[in-house]
């Protein structure tokens, strides 16, 4: 279950004399700045911001003589994805690397290490790119689609960079095809 949230909250922008230009107005002024600054970011408190929606700025700003630039108070609404350790995901392969693979949620990127693909030795195919299974004889490779299960959710204080960790070891992750080869062994068992 992914748990995107809407947000609304007020911050003050600083707008370049450049930027005020007859064509466009106040409000898209400010929404293009507000997006520029959120957008694409992991706040820690918050989640990944994935899009700033509205901004309403105040009738009033202040000029700062040395700056020239316009200070102006916005109240604004964002929506962010809180990504969550147990969340499990569909996605796809993006790159495929001797110690893993990197899975993609459509601007973030993170990484299945090699141990947590699926419960079998697993080797890395140079020449294929590929990952491969030793006993099943499963392949995993760039553009497959897959379903994962969110392990780690990391970042750095003071940063907005964050990181996620994967795993497809697990009963029913994994490509489509090791999903379904698992509901079948589980029906027959029953």
């Amino acid at each position: 279950m992914n748990l995107f949230r809407l947000f609304g909250t007020k911050d003050v922008v600083a707008i370049s004399p450049k930027d005020l230009k007859p064509k466009l107005n106040l409000e898209q002024v400010v929404l293009s700045i507000l997006r520029e600054k959120y957008e694409d970011k992991f706040i820690q408190e918050i989640g990944y911001i994935v899009c700033v929606l509205s901004a309403k700025p105040s009738r009033f700003g202040v000029i700062v003589s040395r700056s020239g630039f316009l200070y102006n108070e916005v109240e604004f609404e964002f929506l962010a994805w809180i990504p969550t350790v147990k969340e499990v995901v569909d996605t796809e392969v993006v790159d495929v690397k001797e110690f893993g693979v990197f899975l993609q949620i459509g601007p973030i990127e993170g990484l299945v290490h090699i141990s947590q693909i699926i419960d079998d030795f697993v080797s890395y195919d140079k020449k294929g790119n590929r990952i491969v299974a030793k006993k099943t004889k499963r392949i995993l490779a760039k553009h497959d689609p897959v379903r994962a299960r969110i392990t780690t959710v990391s970042y750095s204080a003071g940063s907005s960079n964050f990181k996620l960790g994967f795993t497809m070891r697990q009963p029913f992750l994994g490509k489509p095809e090791w999903i379904k080869e698992d509901i079948e062994k589980l029906q027959k068992v029953k």
